[in-house]
């Protein structure tokens, strides 16, 4: 058995280098009893004191304690003693040429620039820039951008936010008066309130000047680029005007035409003789022309044109006198102003119906000094913005009372395209016309009402082709006739809700209205037809097959050909207008359409009422063909319920072009878009021969539905044996 015993050891170590005395106690030793019975000491414990007594007679030098660390490491890093030796790693903001992070060399950390991005991504966000300093570096927000703390210098890592400098309170605004204020990401801009404009006329400014007031703005001189600059400063001003209706605004613009006259006057002075000088941009057109020493052409009078618009004049109203060095004319042409001066504004207009502007504004002006009572009336030609046969008023602009006046105007001609004015006076003119536009919810329940119909009509008449076709004991001469009257409508009414409201593409525009008009005459040629039908049906003792179809086919479908042909030749301009894909309805070519549509409801009612006083006088005697006669008066009332029908949709649409009243034009509406649904009704639906046909196709169909749950148990066989019987293989 081993005999473990535990005692202490004390060790003194007498170290006269240092004058210390290291004692060690409470050591643990073992005495073991081993080989031979000697006692032995634990080897491990022998290498422990005899490190322990190495450490103590040569202790570690520690390098980085006291002032020789700074000469190793530098001043921008910092030391790190370790057994026997030692390394520095440089301070934050720092680095160490060799990038290595423990070092040993003689070289010293050099400062990091966190802005550069040499070791890591600049610390500063887009809207900021990065300053780098000794060690360190730190943030600025530029222009136009504010930091959330509100500091000037930050290193917190916050990105900066866009700063509206249009929101401080009004005295730190950046914009001066009589300008608006706008912000954008890291800037803003400037403009000018209405009726104000900035020193160099420019829309967006930031240089902090103030706006003036539109009445003092002039040309710079008579030049027509700067005649053009002038009008379109002036011109963006009064579209910022929301009250157009304000005396401040009819004062500029009073001022603004009175300014442009004098200045293109002083431009067309320079003109050599007989000199005519045109000149277009996208704010004005002018035209001018002048005479010298008293010459006087021999026509007597000149013609001047600007857009649509033209002015005829004497040239002695021009000249004013018999002697002159220059006389001159002038036309301008205000392209933008229109949309700005369509008042309801006239001399006593309160018991006037609503007004518009149907022409564009135009100024003349003459070196006459008495233009304001010429020696002969100088005449107007303008041409009118929206076709129409309402009643129009020439007008001039009357700048003393700020209105629309016709004092010294009269009207001469008007057309659906022109109008003619004769004019004792030279200033602004237009013409002025009563509009009765469809606005508001009338226009939008009336837009819906025709587009259910439209859609309604042209499934039943699909309904009723199918029906017409696939019918086989309906097959007749007279289901001929309404099958292909259905075909008519429903390709007017799919190109009529698709193609009426392409007026923007002028050719297109006019075929599709070639188109309407044909499909819809071919439409009332084939209720022609079944007029005629009827009446051979009860003259020809009930021979239903008195019509041969090569016949019909060329009346039903040829004769619209040739009446749109003819019309398309002699005025191919009806077809389209500027608001609809349709003829022309004021220079009168709608009875292109109308007059065969008359025509043909007049013979269709002879027809229809011979047949019907044929009808009485069959029944009031005795006839053995009851039968057929009952069928005769049954097709005989709906022939003369879809006359009706057609007819009456029609008169009504005439009432609906001509004083479009809203009660008119519900009506027309209504029963226009629903033709295809009322068709249906009157030759399917009420038709007993039809609705026993759809009898029999649901039975049929339920039939085969039932049948259908037994078809998969039939065997190959049978299968083999129909393929046999189909194919005769």
């Amino acid at each position: 058995m081993h005999k473990l015993e535990e005692y202490h050891l004390i060790y003194t170590f007498d170290l006269p280098s240092n004058g210390r005395n290291i004692v060690f106690s409470n050591m643990r030793a073992v005495e073991c009893e081993g080989w031979h019975g000697q006692q032995t000491t634990h080897p491990f414990l022998v290498f422990i004191k005899a490190w322990i007594f190495f450490l103590l007679l040569h202790p570690d030098d520690d390098e980085c304690d006291g002032p020789s660390a700074k000469a190793l490491c530098g001043s921008n890093a910092d030391c790190h003693n370790t057994v026997g030796s030692y390394y520095c790693t440089c301070k934050a903001g720092y680095f160490h040429p060799s990038k290595q992070r423990n070092f040993t060399d003689s070289r010293h950390c050099e400062d990091e620039d966190e802005c550069n991005g040499t070791f890591t991504q600049t610390p500063c966000d887009a809207n900021a820039d990065c300053h780098n300093t000794e060690g360190s570096y730190y943030c600025a927000c530029k222009a136009g951008y504010f930091h959330p703390s509100k500091q000037r210098n930050f290193t917190d890592g916050r990105g900066c936010e866009d700063e509206d400098e249009c929101d401080g309170p009004s005295a730190q605004t950046p914009c001066d008066a009589n300008t608006n204020c706008h912000n954008t990401v890291g800037s803003y801009y400037c403009t000018c309130e209405a009726g104000y404009f900035h020193p160099d006329k420019l829309s967006n400014f930031t240089d902090g000047r103030g706006c003036e007031d539109l009445i003092h703005l002039r040309p710079n001189s008579s030049s027509f680029a700067d005649i053009d600059s002038f009008a379109k400063v002036s011109t963006t001003s009064l579209l910022k005007f929301c009250n157009t209706s304000s005396t401040e605004f009819f004062k500029l613009v009073s001022n603004f035409m009175e300014v442009m006259e004098n200045y293109a006057i002083a431009a067309a002075r320079n003109l050599h003789h007989q000199q005519k000088a045109e000149f277009s941009s996208n704010n004005l057109e002018i035209s001018m022309q002048a005479i010298r020493n008293s010459t006087i052409p021999n026509d007597n009078r000149l013609k001047l044109s600007t857009g649509n618009n033209s002015l005829n004049i004497g040239w002695k109203s021009v000249a004013g006198k018999e002697n002159f060095d220059v006389a001159a004319v002038v036309l301008i042409w205000y392209k933008h102003l229109g949309s700005l001066m369509e008042p309801n504004l006239m001399e006593g207009c309160e018991n006037e119906s609503k007004l518009g502007l149907n022409s564009d504004i135009v100024s003349a002006a003459v070196t006459n000094t008495g233009r304001s009572h010429l020696l002969e009336p100088v005449t107007l030609t303008f041409g009118n913005k929206k076709p129409t046969d309402k009643r129009a008023k020439c007008v001039f602009w009357n700048s003393s009372n700020f209105s629309w006046s016709t004092q010294g105007c009269q009207l001469v001609e008007f057309n659906a395209r022109y109008t003619v004015c004769n004019c004792t006076h030279l200033t602004s003119f237009a013409v002025l016309m009563a509009l009765d536009v469809i606005e508001g919810n009338d226009a939008h329940n009336l837009d819906l009402i025709t587009l259910v119909g439209v859609i309604v009509s042209l499934v039943c008449l699909a309904l009723s082709v199918l029906t017409f076709t696939l019918c086989r004991a309906l097959k007749s001469i007279r289901t001929t006739i309404h099958t292909h009257l259905c075909i008519s409508l429903f390709l007017a009414q799919l190109l009529f809700i698709f193609g009426i409201d392409k007026f923007e593409y002028q050719t297109l525009c006019a075929v599709i209205a070639g188109f309407l008009h044909y499909f819809f005459l071919a439409c009332f040629s084939w209720m022609l037809l079944e007029g005629v039908q009827l009446y051979l049906m009860l003259v020809k003792v009930f021979n239903a097959k008195s019509m041969r179809p090569t016949y019909m086919y060329l009346f039903g479908y040829g004769c619209p050909l040739i009446i749109v042909g003819i019309s398309a030749a002699v005025y191919s301009q009806g077809y389209g207008t500027k608001e609809h894909c349709w003829l022309d309805l004021n220079s009168g070519f709608i009875s292109a359409f109308l007059a065969p549509v008359c025509v043909i409801i007049l013979v269709n009612g002879g027809f229809f009422i011979m047949t019907v006083l044929k009808l009485a006088e069959k029944f009031s005697s005795v006839n053995p063909d009851m039968g057929q006669l009952k069928k005769i008066r049954v097709f005989t009332f709906t022939a003369v319920a879809q006359l009706c029908l057609l007819g009456c949709t029609w008169i009504f649409g005439m009432l609906h072009f001509q004083k479009e009243t809203i009660v008119m034009t519900y009506i027309f509406t209504v029963i226009n878009s629903l033709q295809g649904m009322f068709i249906f009704i009157l030759h399917c639906l009420l038709n007993k021969q039809v609705r026993d046909e759809y009898a029999n196709y649901f039975h049929r169909f339920y039939q085969l539905k039932k049948d259908s749950k037994y078809s998969e148990f039939s065997t190959s066989s049978t299968q083999g044996l129909k393929s046999v019987h189909e194919t005769g293989m």
